[in-house]
């Protein structure tokens, strides 16, 4: 008998092992298998080489329930990135599928794979592993590249000549120079058609054009991931581009015009001037149908306006290469605008913003994610609060200083996990006050300041009588509390401690989306002056 079960044994166990082989058969109490195979994630492509999706069948006797994925990598804890929901069917037979936007934005250089945990019908469970192997291709490599070529300006070719390499494969070289405008790159050639080869031979014959001084070589691989070098060309390029002489070092805030000599080699085809009022250069006016004239004395009308700090000149030649010249305006602004300001409230449990904190001192915006490290620099938060079931819905997106977030902190998530406050941190007390149109002549006089663009001193003689800010809030709708919107009621008053000091601010709404039954996807636009 013992000879008998002996070969009897091993041959239970070696059938064990081969079904080990097939399905990965998982550590819990339930009772079912876990197919799966091992998958790659290519860094350069984001997503997976067989696809954009892991997927994995998932057999229960007692049916499949629910399906949890969490990202494991290496000395991280793990997180969970997928949910499936079966809980209606609870088929015996359940098809996990999990695109690959779940872990990508992750630092995945430390993957092992996924941890699958199946709840099954019974409330018991199966645990299992799909290896991940983490595929971080290189650049594409330059070799044998001169540092400088001498072009000729006089249009004889020269030969650019050097050596790309790639693991994975060549598929395009670029050539690209600075033509126009120096390090303002433009194309020349592409060379395509290189079968995506693992070495590649450039010899190029580059025509010298107009100007340019840099050379930029760029090789993309068949993962598009490009690389370039950039090689230098010692051509004394004044002598092609525009000469801007006599005009002003800088100007005064009355200064009616603005006037200088042009001059150019080949003839001037137009001069624009621009100035920097709105943040960005903008174009004021146009001087065009040079045609071609080598000398030109150009003068232009020019009428300082708010929140200005410089003039641009450029004046273009008849083969469009430009030369711009910068002109400071003499004047020290009182406060700072920041501009198109974009916010959004806390998100929800599972999708936190990025968006949801303010920077005073920057004008930056930062998320959910930063929290943390920002307790103390936070000028305010957005939060979204209320619900849809009351007529009207009740739902607000507030503006909230951080001495107010009460218990709500908690719904300031960073990958599903709530932000933990120190209690130690040293909070920034940011009041605020909706000005409602029509409520006095100095809220009256602020909004025809900001719509002229005319805000700068903001000292306690602008706010004459107007409260000091007193709110810890301003909701977008509440029962009782006076409420901000996009019209009428679109400045808030806001003080910010900055350096130890209350800080005058004013927010100018000029978008607002409050999601109808979420609240936490609310979102906000603004400008803001913070005075200095």
């Amino acid at each position: 008998m013992k000879k008998i079960l002996n070969p009897l044994l091993f041959c239970f166990l070696a059938l064990v092992i081969i079904a080990s082989c097939k399905k990965n058969e998982l550590i819990g109490d339930g009772e079912g298998t876990i197919e799966t195979k091992e998958y790659i994630f290519n860094r350069a492509t984001k997503t997976f080489e067989t696809g954009d999706k892991v997927t994995s069948n998932i057999s229960a006797a007692n049916g499949v329930k629910f399906v949890y994925t969490y990202l494991v990598r290496t000395g991280q804890p793990n997180v969970l990135v997928h949910v499936a929901d079966n809980s209606k069917l609870s088929s015996n037979n359940f098809e996990l599928s999990m695109p690959v936007d779940s872990i990508k934005n992750y630092n995945l250089t430390a993957i092992t794979g996924l941890k699958v945990l199946a709840k099954l019908g019974d409330n018991s469970s199966l645990e299992g592993f799909i290896p991940v192997k983490y595929l971080d291709p290189a650049l594409p490599q330059f070799s044998t590249f001169p540092s400088t070529i001498n072009a000729d300006p006089n249009g004889t070719p020269t030969a650019i000549t050097g050596t790309i390499k790639s693991e994975f494969g060549i598929k395009q070289v670029d050539i690209l120079d600075d033509q126009q405008t120096e390090n303002t790159y433009v194309l020349v050639n592409s060379i395509t058609g290189i079968t995506n080869v693992k070495e590649y031979a450039l010899n190029y014959a580059y025509t010298y054009r107009k100007a340019a001084q840099h050379i930029k070589v760029r090789a993309i691989d068949i993962y598009n991931q490009a690389n370039e070098i950039i090689i230098n060309m010692p051509v004394d390029v004044t002598i092609f581009k525009p000469k801007l002489q006599n005009f002003p070092a800088s100007v005064a805030t009355t200064a009616t015009s603005v006037a200088g000599l042009i001059t150019s080699v080949t003839g001037l085809k137009k001069v624009d001037i621009y100035d920097d009022r709105n943040g960005a250069y903008q174009l004021l006016s146009t001087v065009n149908n040079l045609n071609g004239v080598k000398t030109y004395n150009y003068s232009s009308s020019y009428t300082f306006k708010m929140r200005a700090s410089n003039i641009k000149i450029i004046a273009v030649d008849i083969e469009d290469v430009q030369t711009e010249l910068v002109i400071p305006i003499n004047i020290t602004y009182q406060s700072v605008l920041y501009r198109d300001i974009v916010m959004s409230a806390q998100g929800t449990s599972s999708t936190g913003s990025t968006n949801s904190m303010f920077i005073a001192e920057t004008g930056k915006v930062l998320g959910n994610c930063e929290l943390g490290a920002n307790e103390e620099t936070a000028a305010f938060l957005m939060y979204g609060g209320g619900n849809n079931t009351t007529t009207p819905s009740s739902i607000s997106l507030n503006f909230y200083s951080p001495t107010n977030l009460g218990t709500s902190f908690t719904n300031y998530r960073c990958n599903g996990v709530s932000w933990v406050r120190n209690p130690a941190s040293n909070f920034k007390a940011t009041r605020f006050r909706v000005l409602v149109k029509g409520a006095s002549t100095t809220i009256d006089k602020i909004y025809a300041d900001i719509d002229a663009g005319n805000v700068d001193v903001m000292d306690a003689a602008y706010f004459t009588s107007i409260s000091a800010p007193s709110g810890q809030s301003a909701p977008s709708y509440h029962a009782s509390s006076q409420v901000y919107n996009v019209g009428t009621a679109s400045i808030i008053y806001a003080q910010i401690p900055i350096g130890g000091v209350m800080k005058n601010a004013l927010i100018k709404v000029k978008e607002l989306t409050v999601h109808d039954t979420t609240a936490g996807l609310s979102s906000i636009k603004f400008d803001i002056y913070i005075q200095k």
